[in-house]
């Protein structure tokens, strides 16, 4: 459970941090399967369903170098575990008060010298809606500093509860929003540490100019009895039951 300080924290500042949350045997177990997954990536010369591949300057895919797995639990089901890890999955449901499921799942891999994840942005802006009833949960599997790509923050950015007006990126995945970014804090934190923050919250990544990789598995919690357009319930696409209460 959280402490009220933590429930605090997350509603004022937008987002918590669970240092080292995972142990060496979890991680170990978690990094052979996404290990998989880049493996799978390396043969790949157009992008595919659930695939996606590091754009070059003039917008071309770069065959090999794996950008994104798109619906990572339906390509990799035993990653699935990974959002019911506890104490994670119980300070998910004391924010959300609820039975609850996961969608949006994601693997960025952030390959080393120019791997990607993603621009400033609102998670809701991709899910129609600006409610806070959604938290998002990001795992990262390996260390991650400025120089492989961590992630960036605004605090309290979300409590406007307001969509910022977003553009599709012209050499990138995605869609993005303008920021100040003396505003923005840089979480270098360590492998198998957690994040759970708002759905509103204003985030990005640095890009990895680094020789090491950034794994990092992301997911969304949302209670069973709340449906968006693109996940409506449990068990379809890319939207899964984690936890029941009785």
């Amino acid at each position: 459970m959280l402490t009220p300080a933590q429930i605090s924290q997350y509603q004022n500042d937008g987002f918590l941090v669970f240092p080292q949350l995972l142990s060496s045997t979890k991680l170990k177990k978690y990094i052979e399967m996404v290990d998989a997954l880049v493996e799978m990536g390396k043969s790949l010369i157009d992008p595919q369903p659930h695939w996606s591949l590091e754009f070059s300057e003039d917008r071309q895919p770069i065959p090999g170098m794996l950008h994104k797995v798109q619906g990572a639990f339906l390509v990799e089901p035993n990653l699935l575990p990974l959002a019911q890890e506890e104490p994670l999955l119980s300070y998910a449901t004391t924010l959300l008060d609820q039975q609850l499921d996961v969608f949006g799942t994601k693997f960025f891999p952030k390959l080393p010298h120019g791997g990607t994840s993603v621009g400033w942005h609102q998670d809701n802006y991709y899910f129609g809606t600006s409610q806070e009833r959604i938290v998002s949960c990001a795992i990262y599997l390996e260390d991650t500093d400025r120089k492989n790509g961590c992630l960036r923050l605004i605090p309290k950015s979300h409590l406007p509860q307001a969509i910022r007006p977003h553009q599709r990126m012209l050499n990138g995945h995605g869609s993005f929003t303008e920021v100040d970014e003396t505003l923005a804090v840089d979480l270098e934190i360590a492998a198998g540490t957690a994040v759970l923050f708002s759905p509103n919250l204003l985030h990005g990544t640095h890009d990895n100019r680094s020789q090491r990789s950034r794994y990092t598995v992301v997911w969304h919690y949302i209670p069973a009895d709340f449906g968006i357009e693109r996940f409506p319930k449990s068990g379809e696409g890319d939207r899964h039951v984690v936890s029941r209460r009785s």
